[in-house]
């Protein structure tokens, strides 16, 4: 009888060992997972990293009626770079456009506006009409050149065309800048960087 009594407190003893160890493990297993879960917090890429693209030939420069001082010798710098390119100017945005419409939706494109009234109704007018050779929002264009002085930049992909669509909002713009675009890793993409100080600087979000 005593034999049996000191069996089953052997017994429930090793079950109790057996219990803690498993939520010991369980806790173990817990801890490990929360600190992982930190550690991954800190090493994780951010999202906000913009890509980096490469402009490419064949490329349009174009502006309105509007004029930017320099394009002439921002477009020569580019055509050294990338060859021979389309330049258009001297007509209003969307009259200027519309008379190679077909040529510039096939080649890569960026369009010099001043950061005047005039410009961004120009700017406008062409968002309205060819939304797809607009590369950001005039509304969105508008609320950052309140917070940011020009040259503000902006490059987005027009995926119906796989082409890029670049814009520069400028009162002058000069050969360095088109060496900056054309440079290193190339251009951020979808999100907005100014040109200071003969340097590129993305805007933070």
């Amino acid at each position: 009888m005593r034999l049996n009594y000191y069996r089953n407190e052997n017994i429930l003893n090793l079950k109790e060992k057996i219990k803690m160890k498993k939520m010991k493990i369980i806790s173990i297993v817990i801890l490990l997972v929360f600190t992982v879960g930190l550690a991954g917090c800190g090493t994780t890429p951010s999202i906000t990293t913009p890509v980096m693209v490469n402009l490419e030939p064949t490329l349009y420069i174009i502006e309105g009626e509007n004029r930017v001082e320099g394009v002439r010798d921002f477009s020569e710098e580019m055509e050294l770079i990338y060859g021979p390119l389309g330049l258009l100017g001297g007509y209003p945005l969307v009259e200027g456009i519309e008379k190679y419409l077909e040529n510039i939706r096939e080649c890569n494109s960026i369009l010099i506006i001043p950061q005047t009234s005039e410009g961004i109704q120009e700017y406008r007018d062409l968002e309205n009409k060819y939304p797809d050779l607009c590369p950001l929002p005039s509304d969105t264009l508008e609320s950052e050149l309140d917070s940011y002085s020009s040259p503000l930049i902006y490059f987005s992909q027009d995926i119906g065309a796989e082409k890029l669509r670049g814009i520069i909002i400028a009162d002058q713009v000069d050969a360095s800048l088109a060496e900056l675009l054309s440079g290193g890793d190339g251009v951020p993409l979808d999100v907005s960087f100014l040109y200071e100080n003969g340097q590129l600087q993305i805007l933070d979000e």
